[in-house]
């Protein structure tokens, strides 16, 4: 019975480091939320943690967003094979940030921040504003306002 125990013990104590490796060992965001995309499906930021990712803070009513969209769009066509991931958070109205996607041919999953929570969280008083994580789950670097393509780009160099 004694070694029966023992075992049983040592199973549990093996199977909790092995578990503790890959937990501790896995990137993780140094920022995280949870909001609802489009279908009402909810969307963990973490989900993307380990590879580089673009938060992009956005409202179907700013003009500078409406411009840029498409660009962030070509940038995710261009780097998703390498591993990019780019989440569009559009801000309050639901319906708006729907159209507003729809419009815009938006292809990277976009999410809705009714309540500004996570707006408020990482900071965002102006918009557009974007958020650039590295595959280590750091953030590297923020711009608010619009970017030009350009500078876009360096941006993206730096977490890819």
């Amino acid at each position: 019975m004694g070694r029966r125990i023992f075992w049983i013990l040592a199973g549990i104590a093996v199977f909790s480091g092995i578990c503790a490796f890959f937990f501790l060992s896995r990137p993780h965001l140094e920022k995280d939320f949870s909001l609802y995309d489009l279908n009402n499906r909810r969307v963990r930021l973490s989900r993307f943690s380990g590879r580089p990712l673009i938060v992009y803070f956005f409202s179907p009513r700013c003009k500078d967003c409406k411009e840029e969209a498409p660009f962030l769009n070509e940038l995710y066509e261009a780097y998703r094979k390498k591993g990019l991931v780019i989440v569009g958070v559009g801000v309050k109205y639901p319906e708006e940030v729907r159209e507003f996607a729809e419009l815009q041919g938006i292809r990277y999953p976009v999410v809705v921040d009714r309540d500004l929570s996570v707006s408020k969280d990482f900071g965002v008083f102006f918009l557009p504003h974007l958020v650039f994580f590295n595959r280590q789950g750091k953030i590297v670097s923020t711009a608010v306002g619009k970017v030009s393509p350009e500078k876009l780009r360096e941006y993206l160099e730096a977490i890819l």
